[in-house]
């Protein structure tokens, strides 16, 4: 049972830091310490993941009044339509109403989404915001995400933000070096495609010596394989599934899943079915952002790097669990990224990256581009997770 006696001043703490969301209801547990109504306001506040933007990313806020003393409350949210009554608290056995509230109803929802509990002063001060993650697991957000986020694709160098851009440019280059040491040829399937990365590490290395094998790469979106396909001829292109692939069994010399497995429904299916295709030796390189980077261990919780992310990896689990289950063994890894400049770390807010946030300016590039190589000293708190198992 959460200790509340250790918190100084009014406080609502959720039991969890996680809640799923279907068929947009989901419910949350909190205990809370408060005194007369008068000598706080507290809040449940939701937004669209890491989008704080008033009010583009705000979903709207709800403001409550709980009984004095201690207790535990339940919260419930109901984004069918998001209106007065889409989030209810219920306390000391009683429903309590909103006593005031803001909401957005033409807010679109993402696969995840922030909550939090603030408590504030009467004036208005903020005192104390506890974070919840929202996972919307209704395939219809998933899709209708989709569709607004990615009508186009690829990474093109910002004017300045340059944080994604100077990952995604590293990551290119370790890339290249895993393929070129552990693919010597042959046939590669790369999975859930998108663009294709081979074509971009071609691109961004054009001296290079092209690849001595043939990529066979495949996405669900129609549209973007058939465009693809029209401009880089010298790729086989299909509409595949990530994780029910239409090939024989090991009919591969390796296979690239490259930003796919926080997708998949089921990893442990995927990673059997890759296994599927790759003849007995051979390579599997998986890219994948870390559940258990620094600044997730420093928030206490999940925090995914993108809205779509409902299934993120540690380290570990990727390395020592799934993949040995699967038949892989683990060759090499060549993680990326360490967060040690953190923002935050010492104030009540969510703990980020100071240079993939505030400090995304391009003076800030030398530390960048320092900090990017550490993560291959430390991978299990790395950004970026990068590994190589082959088949047993």
């Amino acid at each position: 049972m959460l200790d509340l006696t250790r918190i100084a001043g009014p406080k609502a703490v959720p039991e969890r830091r996680t809640a799923v969301v279907a068929r947009r209801r989901g419910s949350l547990a909190f205990r809370y310490a408060v005194g007369a109504p008068d000598t706080y306001l507290f809040t449940v506040d939701t937004y669209r993941y890491s989008d704080y933007r008033h009010p583009d990313g705000h979903l709207g806020w709800w403001r409550f009044e709980l009984p004095p003393g201690r207790g535990r409350a339940t919260l419930e949210i109901d984004f069918g339509r998001i209106d007065a009554g889409s989030v209810r608290v219920t306390a000391g056995g009683r429903r309590l109403p909103a006593t005031d509230h803001w909401c957005n109803p033409g807010c679109a929802l993402d696969p995840l989404g922030d909550l939090q509990l603030v408590m504030r002063t009467p004036a208005g001060e903020i005192r104390r915001i506890e974070p919840v993650l929202l996972k919307f697991v209704d395939r219809d957000v998933l899709r209708a995400f989709y569709e607004r986020q990615y009508r186009t694709h690829g990474y093109t160098p910002p004017n300045d933000a340059p944080f994604r851009h100077e990952l995604h440019a590293y990551k290119l280059r370790r890339l290249r070096e895993l393929f070129t040491r552990y693919v010597p040829g042959g046939r590669v399937v790369d999975v859930g495609c998108g663009r294709s990365l081979f074509t971009e590490i071609e691109a961004a290395h054009p001296s290079d010596e092209p690849f001595p094998f043939t990529v066979y790469a495949g996405d669900l979106n129609f549209d973007s394989v058939r465009d693809r396909a029209a401009e880089i001829r010298h790729q086989k292109w299909a509409v595949f599934d990530a994780a029910a692939l239409p090939f024989r069994d090991e009919r591969f010399d390796a296979l690239f899943a490259g930003e796919v497995i926080e997708h998949v429904p089921d990893v442990r299916a995927a990673l059997g079915e890759w296994r599927r295709v790759l003849r007995p030796g051979g390579m599997a390189i998986v890219t994948t952002p870390n559940r258990e980077r620094l600044v997730a261990l420093a928030n206490g919780m999940e925090c995914p790097c993108s809205p779509d992310h409902l299934s993120e990896l540690s380290y570990r689990e990727l390395t020592r669990d799934l993949l040995p289950e699967a038949g892989f063994e683990f060759v090499a890894q060549s993680c990326a990224h360490l967060e040690l400049w953190m923002d935050n770390l010492l104030n009540r807010r969510r703990v980020e990256d100071f240079l993939d946030r505030r400090g995304n300016t391009r003076r800030h590039l030398t530390a960048m581009r320092r900090l990017l190589p550490l993560g291959r000293w430390l991978p299990w708190v790395s950004l970026q997770l990068v590994v190589a198992a082959r088949r047993k």
